[in-house]
């Protein structure tokens, strides 16, 4: 499993929490974490712990939301309605549970801040602090399945929880 941010942010402000929350969770726990730039808006990310690449958001939206079935099972809308609006590509901001292919990633952008309750399940920066915080408050670590944190076993692969 790892921990994917599909960079820039809209705000700076995000993309660098975001980096920092990524560099945390991995330093703190193991986590492979990885940035996907598809919307470069601020400059070079340096000393990150781990991959950095710049991938078209055609060639990302393609590869890691249409069609994605798993991705289709753990949200609450479909992924074409959360990644291609209108057309555009609304990519840039979020992150991702990898494991092979995408199983979750987030639907709203920033933190919880404005978007009302409930919102902190979904956006990337509450995801992250979360992960930073105790992974198995949101994932089991032995098989990326997605956890409400009242747990003391994974339901899906019977892994104990810390």
């Amino acid at each position: 499993m790892k921990v994917r941010y599909y960079a820039d942010a809209q705000l700076q402000e995000f993309h660098d929490r975001i980096l920092d929350l990524l560099a945390t969770v991995h330093e703190t726990h193991g986590v492979p974490v990885e940035v996907e730039r598809v919307e470069e808006r601020f400059g070079p990310i340096a000393d990150f712990p781990g991959r950095t690449t710049t991938t078209p958001v055609e060639n990302v939206y393609e590869r890691d939301f249409k069609r994605n079935q798993e991705l289709r099972s753990n949200l609450d809308r479909t992924p074409s309605g959360v990644y291609k609006v209108g057309g555009r590509f609304e990519i840039a901001g979020h992150v991702s549970l990898v494991d092979e292919s995408v199983v979750w990633a987030s639907t709203l952008r920033g933190d919880a801040y404005g978007h009302g309750p409930g919102a902190e399940e979904a956006t990337p920066i509450d995801f992250l602090a979360d992960v930073a915080e105790s992974p198995s408050s949101r994932v089991c670590l032995e098989c990326t399945h997605l956890l409400d944190g009242n747990e003391t076993f994974c339901p899906n692969c019977g892994h104990d929880l810390p």
